[in-house]
């Protein structure tokens, strides 16, 4: 489960409440690890028991929020270290909207990026994930909005210690999503599961996977079935569900997770 989840809780309170509901793994929010210290939280982390599934996010290379490329770029070397010293998996990555940008300029920012940051998630022994997202994301968060645009991109970084984060809140309605599995099963890092009712009205009305409408169960299918082994991680960001007792939609969650699962 992602932290991002029980958003009002403090790292504390996430490791406590994770351990008592016997959750095997905790998705680390590199903000809230930030906002706790990071040292102090890695020993609490490591102290607690819990796997790592993921650390997110990172990056933001094309700077509409007033970072500067050297800025962002020493943050995630920095998020990468942690994440090793975690034993992650993998770290999230987020391109940037496209700002003022052009195409070509906006892609060769990403591209020279991720390859200076893939050279040293190798040494360290983590992957990167980079993370497509719907079309309403495009303005705050990634000009990458479909399967196809995270592939080229990947095509374009080519190196082997960088991957793709499969947002099913983001990907699960795209055509023919599951027969493409197959295809792409090699590059998927990390499966992040949320579902949604409807088109998305804005960036926090998400709801639990199995919830909605999208074929995340068949998804799920599609990808054991293929040989995809790596970690299913429970993140949904939702204003209404933000407003519950973090307790119970723990138990929400467990309930919605073990529902996708074939």
């Amino acid at each position: 489960m992602n932290q991002l989840v029980t958003v009002r809780w403090t790292l504390d309170e996430d490791l406590e409440a994770y351990r008592e509901k016997s959750i095997p793994a905790i998705g680390v929010s590199w903000r809230k690890l930030c906002e706790s210290g990071v040292q102090q939280g890695i020993r609490k982390i490591q102290r607690s028991g819990l796997a790592v599934s993921n650390l997110s996010w990172v990056g933001g290379f094309t700077g509409q929020h007033g970072y500067g490329l050297r800025e962002t770029i020493l943050e995630a070397r920095r998020a990468i270290r942690v994440a090793a010293q975690l034993r992650a998996e993998s770290v999230t990555v987020i391109t940037g909207a496209q700002n003022r940008h052009i195409d070509s300029h906006a892609c060769r920012l990403v591209t020279q990026s991720m390859r200076e940051l893939a050279e040293l998630a190798a040494i360290y022994n983590v992957k990167l994930a980079l993370q497509p997202m719907h079309a309403i994301y495009a303005q705050n968060w990634t000009f990458l909005q479909s399967l196809d645009d995270a592939l080229e991109m990947l095509d374009r970084i080519d190196h082997p210690s960088v991957g793709l984060a499969l947002g099913t809140y983001h990907l699960g309605e795209e055509d023919k999503v599951i027969e493409r599995v197959r295809d792409i099963i090699d590059r998927i890092v990390i499966v992040q599961l949320a579902d949604r009712r409807c088109s998305p009205k804005n960036e926090n009305d998400q709801c639990l996977p199995g919830e909605g409408v999208l074929p995340i169960r068949a998804l799920v299918a599609s990808l054991e079935a293929h040989g995809y082994d790596g970690w299913y991680q429970t993140e949904v960001w939702s204003q209404d569900l933000w407003k519950l007792d973090h307790h119970d939609l723990i138990d929400r969650c467990r309930t919605a997770h073990l529902r996708c699962m074939p």
